[in-house]
């Protein structure tokens, strides 16, 4: 169950002063998503933070409730233009707050592999997710799939076989060949 009242307060940042547009912030303006309990069940919570992401009004702020700091997170919300700021609450009570940053601001926070934008070569699109620790890479990938024209494919640059993935493009009616490089890395072909 979801504790709303333990996720927002007077807690210390991690060092970040609080930036102008979180100061006096209004409650209905929090979109508050607690996720300690799934992931101590072993769960995976990306999947419900992105969809919390993508029902934000752009007047609102998203606050993130987890038992480590999503360190790979800042990344994914980087892209999308999210600044952070992590406050550290105890030994596993994390509250990160994602609100929106100019552009400028987003992209300097953004690791230089999730800058690097989806390149078509061919009749495919390239996504170099290499360097990214996850979930960005599988993030990275799913952003690119409406992108696949018709007969088109996305090629898909790993560090790792991407396992989590194969179950997400199932469903969405993808198929996929994944083949190891002889330099190491993962290259992953999808299409419909």
């Amino acid at each position: 169950m979801t504790n709303e009242s333990s996720c927002h307060g007077d807690a210390q940042s991690t060092g970040t002063p609080i930036p102008e547009a979180l100061r006096n912030l209004p409650d209905d303006r929090r979109v508050i998503l607690d996720v300690r309990d799934q992931v101590r069940a072993g769960e995976e919570p990306f999947q419900r933070i992105m969809q919390s992401v993508m029902s934000l009004r752009d007047d609102q702020v998203f606050v993130l409730c987890n038992i480590f700091e999503p360190i790979p997170l800042y990344g994914v919300m980087a892209q999308r233009g999210f600044a952070h700021l992590t406050e550290r609450r105890g030994p596993q009570d994390w509250c990160i707050t994602f609100y929106r940053a100019d552009a400028q601001a987003a992209a300097a926070s953004a690791p230089a592999a999730a800058s690097r934008p989806a390149a078509p070569v061919g009749d495919a699109i390239v996504v170099d997710a290499r360097g990214l620790e996850p979930p960005q890479p599988m993030a990275k990938i799913l952003e690119n799939l409406p992108r696949i024209a018709a007969g088109g494919q996305i090629l898909a640059l790993t560090d790792r076989r991407p396992m989590l993935l194969y179950p997400k493009l199932e469903e969405r009616g993808f198929t996929f060949s994944t083949e190891e490089t002889t330099h190491g890395w993962f290259e992953t072909r999808i299409w419909k």
